[in-house]
C-alpha cells in the first residue's frame, strides 16, 4: 500500500538528510512516497526496471540475487541507488522485507529533477549511495573469500616481503619519458566524456603522476587504503591470498583502468595486492582530495566514480553467480574428472569475480549517469554547460 508523504518529519529521521536546510526538505518533500511492507513482501524483484529508489524508515529488507541473500537493507539506509542513479537500468537484485517495514520512495523521474534543479538533497542521495555501494563490494568480497576458502583474510608482513620479492624483477626497469596527459583518461570515462574542459582540468589537478617499476608493489592485500589509482601507461596484475599460501592472479589492469576507487569513499583495508607487471605511469588521487572540487565538477567525479563501482559490482555478481551455478552442478551425476574440471572452473569464477571488484576498464562501463532529460546521453547534464 503506498499513500504520497504529507510531510517531511520521516525525512528529518534521516540520517544522512539531516543537514539538508528544512525549507529544501519541504520544498521537495511531495516527491516522495511512503511505502508500508508486510514481511515476505517484495519491494522490488530483481531483473525489473529500476523506477525508483528508496530510503529506509523503519523494519529490515533482505537482498536477494540468484534465490541467495547477499545482504540487509536497515532504518536509515538507502536501497536500490546502485540502478536508480543509471537511466534504463535493471534491477540486480530483488528486495524483500524480513519484517514490517516502511520506506520512503523517490521515482527515477523526481530523481532527475532533483539533478537538474541543482538540490543539495540529489548531492546527499548521491553521497549516501556511494557509502552504501561501497558497503556491498566489500560484502560482496568477503562472501568470495569464504567461498573459495580461502585461509585467511590479509597477508602477515613476512607473507608481504615474500610476495613483494617473488614479483620484482631482478632489473626493474623505469618507465622512459613524461608521463602522459590524464585528460583524455579522465573522458573516457562515461559520465565525464561530455563534461567542460574547465571541470576536467579542475579535476586533473587532485592528481599525481607517480611513475611505476617493473615488479614494483604499488600495494599490499590487508594494508590500510587511502588512494585510487588510474593506470596512465603499463600494466598492474592483481593478486590475492585465496587459497591458503599460495596468491592468484586476479586481474590484469591496462591503460584507463581505474583501481581503489572504493578508499577514496571510506576507509578500509586494501583485499588484494597490486603489483606492476611493466614500468609505466600511474595518477594517484587521495582520499581525502576526493571532496576538494568545486560543486559541479565535485558531483560530475561522484557520479563517475558511483558508475565505475556499480559496474564492478554487476559483473563481480554475473561472475559470482556463475561460479554458484558450477559449484551446484557437482552435486549431480560426474565422474571424478568432470567434477574436478566443474570445480576449478567454479573456483576460477571466483576469481574472475574478486578481480571485477579490485578496478574496472572506465571505458568499458556500459553505465551512464542519467541526464537532465531522460533523453538518453549524459550532455545534457545540468552540471555540464551546452555548447553554442
Amino acid at each position: 500500500m503506498t499513500t504520497p508523504s504529507a510531510t517531511t518529519d520521516p525525512l528529518l529521521d534521516v540520517p544522512f538528510l539531516r543537514q539538508i536546510p528544512l525549507v529544501e526538505l519541504k520544498r521537495y518533500g511531495d516527491l516522495w512516497v511512503r511505502v508500508a511492507l508486510r514481511p515476505g513482501e517484495n519491494m522490488w524483484t530483481e531483473g525489473g526496471l529500476a523506477a525508483e529508489l528508496g530510503v529506509v524508515l523503519s523494519g529490515e529488507l533482505a537482498v536477494v540475487t540468484g534465490g541467495v541473500e547477499v545482504g540487509r537493507v536497515r532504518s536509515g539506509e538507502i536501497a536500490g541507488e546502485a540502478s536508480a542513479f543509471f537511466r534504463g537500468e535493471t534491477r540486480t537484485a530483488s528486495l524483500r522485507a524480513e519484517t514490517p517495514a516502511e520506506v520512503l520512495t523517490l521515482s527515477v523521474r523526481d530523481l532527475i529533477r532533483l539533478r537538474r534543479e541543482g538540490s543539495v538533497i540529489y548531492d546527499a542521495l548521491l553521497r549516501q549511495a556511494l557509502v552504501t555501494l561501497v558497503r556491498r563490494i566489500r560484502a560482496t568480497d568477503l562472501r568470495i573469500a569464504q567461498l573459495a576458502q580461502g585461509g585467511r583474510a590479509a597477508p602477515s608482513r613476512a607473507e608481504s616481503g615474500l610476495l613483494s620479492r617473488v614479483w620484482r624483477a631482478l632489473r626493474p626497469d623505469s618507465p622512459t619519458g613524461p608521463a602522459p596527459s590524464l585528460e583524455p583518461l579522465l573522458r573516457k570515462m562515461p559520465v565525464l566524456r561530455p563534461a567542460d574542459p574547465e571541470d576536467i582540468t579542475e579535476l586533473s589537478r587532485l592528481f599525481t603522476a607517480e611513475p611505476m617499476k617493473e615488479g614494483q608493489v604499488i600495494f599490499m592485500e590487508g594494508a590500510p587504503g587511502e588512494a585510487a589509482y588510474i593506470v596512465a601507461e603499463g600494466k598492474v596484475e592483481v593478486l590475492r591470498h585465496v587459497r591458503g599460501e599460495r596468491a592468484e592472479l586476479l586481474a590484469t589492469l591496462e591503460r584507463g583502468d581505474l583501481f581503489g576507487a572504493n578508499t577514496l569513499v571510506e576507509s578500509g583495508a586494501r583485499t588484494a595486492s597490486c603489483i606492476a607487471a611493466e614500468p609505466g605511469w600511474l595518477y594517484r588521487i587521495d582520499a581525502k582530495d576526493f571532496n576538494a572540487p568545486s560543486a559541479r565538477a565535485g558531483l560530475l567525479w561522484r557520479e563517475a566514480v558511483l558508475a565505475a563501482l556499480a559496474s564492478q559490482l554487476r559483473s563481480a555478481n554475473l561472475a559470482l553467480n556463475r561460479a554458484i551455478e558450477l559449484k551446484a552442478s557437482l552435486h549431480g551425476d560426474h565422474t571424478d574428472a568432470t567434477a574436478s574440471a566443474d570445480n576449478e572452473a567454479s573456483f576460477r569464477e571466483l576469481l574472475r569475480a574478486s578481480g571485477f571488484l579490485q578496478g574496472s576498464r572506465t571505458s568499458d562501463a556500459h553505465l551512464g549517469v542519467m541526464d537532465s532529460k531522460a533523453s538518453g546521453g549524459v550532455s545534457s547534464s545540468p552540471y555540464t554547460k551546452k555548447r553554442e
